[in-house]
């Protein structure tokens, strides 16, 4: 794994091809861009399947249950080191089977005798083979395999939040979005001019987009505390529903933005090899949320998050969101850092691409 002051030599295309479709590169909203997480997963799991040397370990006994975990979690900190599931064989129907207990981890005999690690239903047939595979040298393949986590946590918790804020009906005001917006807007074209720069001016215009990303969060922590505080302002029982729905709109916004903008710095700066700074930037956004979660505000009656679910439109499907959601956004972040402390652990990466024909 490269230093953490040694400037990364990328390849002349690879930032580039993050922008994929037309909106991405030219479009001025960032929610109807691409889902960049998908990108970033795709070309980190890529590198690591090639590049990475890895010993096959069929033998399973006793790790069940952390294996379970790790594949409903992406990823598990267990004694035996670092369990990582890698989500792209692993389907959604997979995931919340385990959650749900319809599905579980165990073995299944394929041929005369012969055990496999599987994933199998309440009737023990199979679901999926998967095979555990230990990281020869895990010092070179942590940076990859904690991105690889974090983003797909990133991912999920955009995923969701975008589809709970459906059952809002406030309007969107176009313009406040563009402006929240620019910022990454502004990175993208650092990056995008960076994919076909050499090293050091590479390294300038990577420098340049980190900034652009850090002001915009700064100013999307900003605005989500202003809509929090607004919302405390509100007057029950004389308070306006819209003006109500408008402000769970933005704040809803501002809690899909704000990982978007997390996922690109972490890429970034992990591809740069800043991890300490990696460490910064998740600590202040834990720091935020934690302020979400724990922090009273108005009256003193309610944290932030306690009146954003007291207002809520919930439907039957997605009860307690605020409540509980952004505790595991929490999980998530605070697993990742303590990811990135593991460098002399062994790694093992759970997969289902290596498993012979079914």
């Amino acid at each position: 794994m490269a230093e953490k002051n040694e400037i990364i030599e990328t390849g002349k295309c690879e930032l580039l091809d993050i922008f994929i479709e037309e909106e991405d590169r030219k479009g001025a909203d960032l929610l109807k861009m691409s889902d960049f997480f998908n990108v970033f997963i795709g070309k980190i799991g890529a590198e690591m399947k090639f590049e990475t040397e890895w010993e096959v370990d069929l033998d399973i006994r006793g790790l069940l249950g952390q294996i379970a975990a790790a594949i409903k979690g992406g990823f598990d900190i267990s004694k035996m080191g670092m369990l990582v599931a890698d989500y792209s064989h692993f389907s959604q129907e997979i995931i919340d089977g385990l959650k749900e207990g319809i599905y579980h981890v165990g073995e299944s005999k394929e041929v005369a005798g012969n055990l496999r690690p599987a994933i199998l239903d309440e009737n023990e047939q199979l679901v999926k083979f998967f095979t555990l595979k230990k990281a020869i040298n895990p010092a070179e393949v942590l940076s990859d395999i904690s991105t690889l986590s974090m983003q797909t946590s990133l991912k999920s918790i955009s995923a969701q939040i975008e589809d709970v804020g459906r059952d809002v009906k406030g309007m969107i005001d176009f313009a406040r979005r563009e402006a929240l917006s620019n910022k990454f807007m502004y990175a993208r074209d650092r990056v995008m001019s960076a994919s076909t720069a050499g090293p050091e001016e590479q390294e300038d215009l990577l420098k340049e987009a980190d900034t652009y990303l850090m002001q915009g969060l700064e100013d999307l922590y900003s605005d989500i505390t202003a809509q929090v505080k607004k919302l405390a302002d509100q007057k029950v029982p004389f308070a306006s529903i819209k003006a109500i729905d408008t402000l769970l709109s933005y704040i809803n916004e501002d809690m899909q933005m704000i990982p978007r903008y997390v996922g690109l710095r972490v890429y970034l700066l992990n591809l740069r090899g800043k991890n300490d700074d990696v460490n910064r930037i998740l600590g202040q956004y834990q720091y935020q949320l934690q302020t979400l979660t724990e922090r009273k505000i108005g009256d003193g009656k309610y944290t932030a998050l306690e009146l954003i679910h007291e207002y809520y439109p919930y439907k039957e499907g997605n009860m307690d969101f605020w409540l509980e959601r952004p505790k595991q956004m929490l999980e998530a972040v605070g697993s990742y850092k303590t990811m990135l402390n593991q460098k002399n652990n062994d790694i093992f990466l759970i997969d289902v691409e290596d498993a012979e024909d079914e």
